[in-house]
């Protein structure tokens, strides 16, 4: 993840390209101010007549001014040509330099580089900064934020609607996950200021809430950042930087189709903005609705495939269905008795009788946003200013999946505690033919609920989130701000066609009375409403029955947040080399966390996820220190060298965490002017926040396979005899002679703990830029990074879980196999995971940028390529296992593989613009515990193991038709321009799913959009 130099380099021509360089139209002002010409890249322009100075100026005053506080100078060369220098100083990693709207031609805004608070431009930046600009996120098809930051590389995919339609809390979240080091581990940052969470159970903002209209850029910065933004950001930094600088109207409309239908969506965009009161005071305000439309499995075919895979024995069964059938299975877990549409059967075999659940399955979960902004600022001279922002994001989601099932080895309660048991053979709902089968014990089922519906989670998610503040200049040039911010997020959430377990086992006990009514046998039930449930048939559950069982919940979720800061930049005095720049500033923070629940859900009598309510807070205050120090210029073999430093200081309110320090260390070397050496050295520590400490375990549904599957009695080593321990696996396999799983959907619950301490996180990056002076609009670099966490919060992944608990010689008496349930049946019922201080979590890769921009001579315009790529070389963790130090090694698998890539390139001229993009997904393995299982099974041939690369390439375009409103943009772009899915991976594998894919490649196909955006 890296972002090359800025088209300008140090001490020579300007040379940006017009349009695509924001530079341009300030420039052009300037030039027309004074009737004069500016030099762009071997033409000159004349610009239009100032509209962002007031007063008579000289070009060179003009430029001077327009400049002011960004560190550069200008001085006036032969010819009406104007040279902007840099002085050897500014070389920290994030800059303020010049951006305007070309379109408009408005006076410019500052715009400041992410990783640093002192002010200076990318290509002095210690550390990787990659910039997404807007036409990049508003014109290519993108869903939203994060789906557009995944194309980056070192980018990895968090929570999008493609992944996670059963979640029950964070279903239709879109974040991302730096370096694969996971989203509470990436710090979401609106206009360089922190925001509060998205969602109740982490500390995760959802990309979601930003409409792509309101972004201007977005930053990404890895490495060390968390002695400039404190804690959070261990993997980096996603700075959305927000427009301020509209004038007039804006207008866009955009709308997208699939080529195989479904998923499709719409944009409505409006702003305006405008300066008053003598350009003093400057109002803008935005408004966008858009709607996301639901992909149905049934809308791709290779979903519906009913295919099931078998990594113990490398084997594929199809069709896949379901044991739990809307007629029901009656007498033991095998079934000898079950309905059908021709009424009671014998001998049920699951592969022809039984349940597709993939045909009411959802892909894309539909989303309806609007979002709403306003800004506003007011200068009161020329050295203060006061500054607003007001940010409002409403999302609403519906997700839908397959009717619910029960059984007779249900468990129910906060603990799991009760059990529907079976249906007494004196039940008169019972028919006389599985009765006089069935013994005193009761009668065994399982039984689909199809009379109940199908269930659905609906979210309404609302986020508010504000700053206000004033900045200024004190001291001739240091420059200063204090901002207070708030943000307040609540979820409100339905959640229908569940199942009231209490209620299913007082209707499951029925009686006839002496007039030959058929009723509920508790008394208290019936006069409550209970009315018995009758299980033997289709559409056998009346309505009344079907009202009475049904379990409707509700949850809310409240997050707020409060923060002052303030900060103080400038030079505070002037070496030999340059000036010695400083920043210090600080933060106070308060983030709270609240959920609510039913009183369903609170006694754990819903089928439904349990969320327990819980309440949290954490409060930290934070001080910080960072210098640019010039040490030498212009000697020999050293024509610039520079070393710059953070140090944060943070107090929590947590008696597990108190005072943390975070720190970082960096240097650059340029031994010739185009060549930038630089390297960092950092320590970040994050604290644990309000839901890793104080959340009870919270109900979620995982993809879960478990490895007792395909176990027999001949299956020899530890995990099989461990497995076969429990009697309902040995039950299962003496009736059957294996031991299947029935369902992949887990309940897998996450849970807090009081006792963690922060993390600590050493990262260290090294790297080259280059910007040669023969090859002009060329620049590459290489970077490395080291990102080492110790004491890492995180919760161990299912599998792992699973293989710790198995492994051990000593039989399953450990604490890994206390988080994992088993039903009578030995199915798994619930695996719980808690968070816990890990040994370490290890990230380490190369980076690798390339962009050049040149004007060819036979046509118009310029062209533009891009690369960016990025090589895995370690990611994983280590955790203290039964009987010595264990690891997770994710390194190379799907979703993390070892090579990525994406290029671009692209012609533009005054009114056209073409791009071809390819975005490259590296060969990946299922996971690397499966390959290994099968390298010692001997297993040569694994099915679904190896993944191969994945390509995506796209097409998009920009028109500027020559109408007399200069600012009508029309736009498109053709996504998956071959219609090319990713692979097939199958319920079964680690990273598929019951509808064969992982969301990383995409679900949709090829898409196409089309848009317009206008301006007056």
């Amino acid at each position: 993840m890296v972002q090359v130099a800025p088209a300008f380099a140090q001490e020579q021509r300007i040379a940006f390209d017009i349009p695509a360089q924001s530079l341009a139209g300030a420039l052009r002002s300037v030039a027309s101010a004074a009737h004069q010409q500016v030099i762009f890249d071997g033409g000159a322009v004349k610009g239009r007549k100032s509209a962002g100075l007031k007063g008579s100026y000289t070009a060179q005053a003009a430029l001077t001014q327009l400049l002011r506080g960004t560190g550069l100078s200008v001085e006036q060369g032969a010819s009406g040509v104007f040279i902007v220098r840099r002085p050897a100083a500014v070389q920290t990693p994030a800059a303020e330099t010049l951006a305007v709207d070309d379109h408009d031609g408005t006076a410019p805004t500052e715009l400041v580089v992410t990783g640093s608070r002192i002010r200076r431009t990318e290509f002095d930046s210690p550390i990787p900064v990659v910039a997404l600009q807007k036409e990049d996120i508003s014109e290519h098809g993108y869903r939203d934020l994060a789906e557009a930051l995944q194309d980056i590389p070192g980018v990895d995919q968090g929570l999008n609607l493609s992944a996670g339609q059963t979640s029950t809390q964070t279903n239709g979240l879109s974040t991302v996950s730096l370096r694969g080091l996971g989203q509470n581990r990436t710090l979401t940052l609106i206009d360089g200021h922190r925001t509060v969470s998205n969602v109740g159970n982490s500390n995760a903002v959802s990309l979601s809430t930003i409409p792509t209209f309101l972004v201007d850029r977005i930053d990404v910065s890895t490495g060390g950042a968390s002695a400039v933004y404190g804690s959070d950001a261990i993997a980096g930094v996603v700075n959305i930087i927000t427009d301020e600088g509209v004038k007039g109207i804006k207008a866009r409309v955009a709308g997208t189709a699939t080529n195989d239908g479904g998923g499709d969506g719409t944009e409505y965009s409006l702003a305006a903005g405008g300066k008053f009161l003598d350009n003093r005071l400057y109002l803008m305000a935005t408004a966008t609705y858009e709607k996301q439309n639901i992909l149905r499995a049934k809308d791709r075919h290779w979903a519906l495939q009913s295919v099931a895979y078998d990594a113990d024995t490398n084997t594929v069964s199809s069709p896949s269905l379901s044991s739990y059938t809307p007629g029901g299975r009656f007498l033991n877990s095998r079934g000898a008795y079950y309905y059908d549409e021709n009424g009671l059967q014998s001998g049920f075999v699951t592969a022809e009788n039984g349940y597709d659940s993939r045909v009411n399955g959802t892909l894309i979960v539909p989303r309806e946003s609007v979002s709403a902004a306003g800004k506003m600022g007011y200068e009161f001279s020329d050295r203060l200013k006061f500054k607003a922002t007001v940010l409002y994001s409403r999302i609403t989601t519906h997700s839908v999946r397959e009717p619910y099932y029960i059984s007779n080895s249900s468990t129910y309660g906060t603990e799991d505690e009760y059990t529907l048991g079976r249906i007494s053979r004196s039940n008169p709902l019972v028919p006389a033919e599985i009765a006089a089968a069935s013994t005193s014990t009761g009668i065994d089922f399982r039984r689909r609920l199809t009379e109940v519906g199908q269930m659905a989670i609906d979210n309404k998610r609302e986020t508010w989130r504000g700053w206000a503040g004033f900045e200024g200049t004190v001291f001739g040039n240091w420059n200063w701000d204090v901002t207070y911010g708030f943000g307040r997020f609540e979820q409100n959430q339905v959640r229908t066609n569940g199942v009231n377990y209490q209620h299913v086992q007082y209707a499951l006990n029925a009686t006839k009375l002496a007039d030959g009514s058929i009723v509920c046998a508790d008394e208290a039930a019936r006069a409550d409403g209970c009315v018995p449930l009758d299980l033997f048939g289709i559409g056998s559950i009346s309505d009344a029955a079907a009202d009475y069982i049904r379990g409707n919940v509700w949850y809310q979720a409240i997050n707020s947040q409060h923060t002052l800061s303030g900060n103080l930049t400038g030079t505070l005095l002037d070496l030999p080399a340059g000036p010695l720049q400083i920043a210090t500033g600080f933060e106070l923070r308060r983030d709270h966390t609240e959920t609510h629940t039913d009183e369903l859900t609170a006694n754990g009598y819903s089928n439904f996820a349990y969320i327990p309510e819980y309440a949290g807070t954490v409060k930290v205050g934070e001080a910080y220190a960072e210098a640019n120090v010039p040490v030498l210029r212009d000697v020999p073999l050293i024509y610039r060298l520079s070393l710059d430093g953070a140090l944060r200081v943070a107090h929590y309110n947590l008696s597990g965490v108190g005072t943390t320090m975070s720190y970082r260390m960096g240097a650059q070397w340029e031994p010739v002017r185009g060549m930038n050496l630089r390297t960092t050295f950092s320590r970040a520590q994050r604290a644990p926040d309000t839901t890793e400490l104080y959340s009870p375990p919270r109900d979620d549904y995982d993809t879960v396979v478990d490895v007792c599957s395909g176990v027999t009695a001949a299956t020899t080593g530890t995990i099989a005899e461990n497995c076969r321990s429990n009697a309902g696996i040995a039950a299962a396999i003496a009736a059957d002679g294996v031991f299947k799983q029935d369902s992949t959907s887990v309940n897998a619950p996450n849970a807090g703990n009081a006792d963690l301490k922060e993390e600590t996180a050493y990262t260290f990056t090294a790297g080259v830029v280059v910007n040669p002076a023969f090859l002009p609009g060329f620049q590459a670099s290489v970077d490395y990074y080291d990102i080492r966490v110790k004491d890492a919060i995180s919760a161990l992944s299912n599998t792992n879980q699973m293989l710790e608990c198995y492994s051990d010689t000593s039989g399953t008496d450990n604490r890994f196999c206390e988080a994992i349930t088993r039903d009578g049946d030995g199915q798994i019922t619930r695996l719980v995971n808690q968070q816990e201080n890990l040994d370490e979590l290890r990230a380490r890769g190369i980076d690798v940028a390339v962009a050049f921009q040149f004007r060819p001579e036979v046509i118009p315009g310029s062209i533009q390529f891009s690369l960016n790529y990025n090589h895995r070389l370690e990611l994983g963790t280590k955790y203290q296992g039964i009987a010595s130090q264990s690891s997770d090694d994710w390194l190379g698998e799907v979703g993390t593989s070892k090579d990525s890539a994406k290029a671009s390139i692209g012609w533009s001229s005054k009114r056209f613009m073409l791009k071809w993009t390819t975005v490259y997904i590296g060969k990946a393995v299922d996971s690397n515990e499966a390959a290994e299982s099968f390298a010692q099974a001997g297993i040569t041939d694994p099915l679904y193991l190896n993944v191969p690369a994945y390509w995506r390439h796209d097409l998009s375009f920009r028109i500027t038709p020559p109408l007399r409103n200069p600012n009508l943009r029309i736009f498109g772009s053709i996504r998956n321009l071959f219609n090319k899915y990713g692979p097939f991976l199958p319920d079964g594998t680690e990273s598929g799913n019951t509808y064969n894919y992982n969301s990383v490649y995409g679900v949709t196909g090829r898409s196409f959009t089309l848009g317009a955006q206008f301006a007056f």
